[in-house]
């Protein structure tokens, strides 16, 4: 069996509730060395999200061996919504019961609350994350979040897809087009942690995903983003010491005066 505690239920409420604004079912992978994982598309394959909760942001990991355990994201939020504050989460299966056990406990430790979670068969999906890990982007930067919510917030007034731009004159520039008018919001290298853009590049995205994404918005204050022209984008938000969500968004094309996306 496994068993691992986790002290900030805070953090693991915000982590599941942004992984549920994107995917309903899933797989959680437990190993000795990475700790606990995920990795699946939405339902219409447009947006593909991977969580890694790293071994050593636990307060205690422990494994016997490897674990798939396939569970509706939806039931462990409404589960995880119920700790307090200053609660504790322990996660733990035991492979004869065949459930997610889940027990949550404050800080003293003089009541606790106990649920299971009943797995379930996720039709697997081949998703080649080195390819998508290894895939060279033209340009880069780290920022505030703020930021980025600010220009999705912008567009989503106006129109329902947001095109993301680096030009010539190195700033990054998300515009939206619709039918009451426009918006356009230019951001400058300077208010950037890093920024490396040595390349032009042009993307258009659905606002509605990057709307949920944006529901990281409670633990997480910067983004990593890593654009270029045809290829998904990249959203990278670090977690703790150890863990990150990344969200690989495909762009939107029109094809034969249809909007479509590219997988």
């Amino acid at each position: 069996m496994f068993k691992a505690e986790f002290k900030d239920a805070r953090m693991m409420k915000g982590i599941f509730d942004a992984v549920s604004a994107i995917i309903s079912e899933t797989v959680l992978k437990v190993t000795p060395e990475e700790g606990i994982t995920l990795t699946a598309l939405d339902l219409s394959h447009i947006c593909l999200v991977s969580l890694s909760l790293g071994k050593g942001d636990f307060e205690t990991f422990e494994t016997d061996k490897d674990y798939e355990l396939g569970i509706n994201i939806g039931d462990l939020v409404k589960i995880i919504r119920r700790s307090g504050a200053d609660d504790s989460i322990i996660f733990s299966h035991d492979p004869k019961e065949n459930k997610l056990i889940i027990k949550m406990q404050p800080n003293d430790g003089k009541r606790a609350r106990r649920f299971t979670l009943g797995l379930i068969e996720v039709e697997s999906e081949d998703l080649e994350m080195k390819g998508l890990i290894e895939m060279e982007f033209d340009n880069s930067c780290t920022m505030e979040l703020k930021y980025l919510e600010e220009a999705i917030k912008d567009a989503e007034i106006m129109a329902d897809v947001l095109e993301v731009k680096v030009g010539d004159d190195k700033k990054l520039n998300f515009s939206a087009q619709g039918t009451i008018g426009d918006m356009n919001y230019t951001l400058e290298q300077e208010l950037m942690e890093k920024a490396d853009f040595p390349e032009e590049s042009i993307g258009v995205f659905a606002i509605s995903f990057l709307v949920n994404i944006l529901k990281i918005g409670p633990i997480a204050k910067k983004v990593e983003v890593e654009m270029r022209s045809d290829v998904p984008l990249k959203l990278r938000f670090g977690l703790l010491k150890e863990s990150q969500i990344l969200y690989f968004l495909a762009p939107r094309v029109e094809e034969d005066d249809d909007d479509m996306y590219e997988d």
